[in-house]
């Protein structure tokens, strides 16, 4: 399947309840291959029935996936209850890698959303190969005209209620800032680092599941899902975490992982 045909997607994983913000699913997208989304990586937590998918990540270097804080706050003490799967088209399977440790931005607010970025390292290396590619980091100060169309995907809802066992992506748009903060007046506040995306006809987001999940251009990761109003709601775009806005903050920690 060509990236081409890909029509809607809605990424998002789980927010602060005090937002009541939905951010786990992709609704309207389609079913993709790894192979065309190969920097997609998956967080999974473990329970008492073993491990489950908890977020999208996406892969940026041999030693460590970007994700949202939101995804990994509350387990920088106890790592070992996270895992990094690649390489799949399924919720389940991939190759998978312990957790070394997990940087959440340490101005993250679970209140206001903002700072919603995280870098987690695993043990060992990630090999890459025509399924496991790490996707370029969006450079600062980098300006994503408005309009632009992206790449989300992730494995998440397919609608409010519904779960996906697949990797699915959709297109969606750049939408300008004023618009977004427009859209958001009585529910939240859009900061310099967040950016908005959206589609309609039909409409096209993330959803529960996806959240920490790539926004991608030319296979560059200029976002990372965070928050939203639903999911594929046409009233509101999807909030994604700047990663231009926070490539300073990221090359820090990669210097620092590589020490390790």
């Amino acid at each position: 399947m060509k990236l081409l045909k890909i029509l809607l997607l809605g990424l998002i994983c789980s927010i602060p309840q005090s937002l009541s913000k939905s951010l786990e699913r992709i609704v309207n997208g389609e079913l993709v291959d790894i192979i065309e989304v190969p920097y997609q990586a998956a967080l999974r937590r473990k329970t008492t029935s073993g491990w489950s998918h908890s977020c999208g990540a996406v892969v940026i270097s041999t030693m460590s996936v970007l994700s949202a804080a939101h995804c990994v706050i509350g387990y920088q003490n106890e790592p070992s209850k996270l895992l990094v799967a690649v390489g799949t088209s399924l919720r389940s399977g991939g190759i998978t890698y312990d957790v070394a440790a997990v940087y959440p931005h340490e101005g993250y607010s679970s209140v206001t959303v903002d700072n919603d970025i995280g870098l987690v390292a695993v043990t060992g290396t990630i090999k890459f190969g025509a399924k496991v590619m790490p996707a370029n980091i969006a450079p600062s100060l980098l300006k994503i005209p408005v309009g632009t169309q992206a790449i989300v995907s992730g494995f998440g809802r397919t609608e409010y209620d519904g779960k996906s066992s697949d990797l699915r992506a959709a297109l969606v748009n750049i939408v300008s800032r004023k618009e977004c903060e427009k859209a958001y007046l009585n529910l939240g506040i859009i900061t310099p680092g967040m950016i908005c995306a959206a589609a309609v006809n039909p409409p096209r987001d993330a959803c529960q599941g996806d959240s920490g999940g790539p926004l991608v251009v030319t296979h560059t990761v200029i976002g990372i899902v965070s928050w939203g109003e639903g999911c594929a709601n046409s009233s509101y775009p999807g909030v994604y975490t700047s990663v231009s806005y926070y490539s300073a903050w990221i090359h820090s920690y990669l210097d620092l992982i590589e020490r390790m």
